[in-house]
Parts: structure tokens; sequence; C-alpha cells
């Protein structure tokens, strides 16, 4: 009887042990909204990140983020900033939108690009910090690591946090 139920647990364990695992889309604090899409991101070689606009903070978080990808991943990550998007990469958006406030922001990721909008560099930093949280944990390292799958889940996440 007990090597039944032993033998029933972990059957049982083997076959669900998958939705215990760690949940792909781990941001914490938990954002007010979150939709699941379908695909990946996957980081290019040559990765640009456009910054829209000319605000000095805004265009060093984007430098700081292109600078730790290149450290962990070994990407070229290249950054611009004026009045431009790009079709695959990395755009940080401003935007006036209501529903932005300080700290607020509004992150896409489809399986061609990345999109931070937000109204204010509390906005981006959020924004930036849960983008970082869907990437694998090694981008926030120190040393190059080889062997990663540098890919994000695609997603629509909508955040207001309190400043």
């Amino acid at each position: 009887m007990k090597k039944t139920a032993f033998l029933l647990f972990l059957c049982w364990t083997l076959l669900f042990w998958p939705a215990f695992g760690q949940n792909k889309y781990a941001i914490l604090p938990k954002p007010a909204l979150l939709e699941a899409k379908d695909g990946q991101f996957e980081l290019s070689k040559n990765l640009i990140i456009a910054v829209a606009g000319t605000d000095p903070e805004l265009r060093r978080m984007a430098e700081d983020f292109a600078h730790q990808i290149g450290r962990v991943a070994g990407r070229d990550t290249k950054v611009f900033a004026g009045n431009f998007r790009v079709k695959d990469g990395i755009n940080f958006v401003v935007s006036k939108d209501p529903k932005l406030g300080t700290s607020g922001y509004f992150l896409e990721i489809t399986p061609k690009r990345i999109v931070i909008t937000a109204e204010q560099s509390k906005g981006f930093a959020s924004g930036l910090k849960s983008l970082m949280q869907l990437m694998p944990a090694e981008i926030f390292g120190t040393v190059r690591v080889e062997g990663i799958h540098w890919k994000i889940p695609c997603c629509y996440v909508e955040d207001q946090p309190v400043p």
C-alpha cells in the first residue's frame, strides 16, 4: 500500500511539476495589468536601443542597460537618441498618457521589438526593472555567461507603481 501511494505521488508530482515551476512572467511587485502573448523576443547580436527624445537621464538609463547586456550576453548593443524608433530592437518612448503619471509605464514585448512607454524617468526605471525581471536571471550578473538563450516572453504590461 505504501509503495502504491508513493508511486501515485511520484507520478502526480512528475505530471504536474511544470505547473509549479518558475513563472515566466515573474514581475515583482505584481503589475496592475499583465497580458501574456504568444512568442518571444530574442536579443540579436547587434541590438539597437532607440531613445525617443533627448532627456540625458533617459539616455543614461538606456546606455547602462546596453552596457549590462554587453557585459553578460556579449551583445554589441548600440543606443541612439532622437526622434525615431526601431522596428527590430528596443524603444524608449515618451508619452503624456493620463494613465502613466509620475511612475507609470507600459511595456510591450513582441517577437520583433520591445517598447517601454512612460512620461517620466521613474516610469522608465520601473518599466526597465520589469523588463529585466522577464529576462534570464543572468542579466543581473557581472560577468559574461555562455550557453544562455537570451529570450524574453512576449506580453503587455501596464503599471503605476507607488513612488
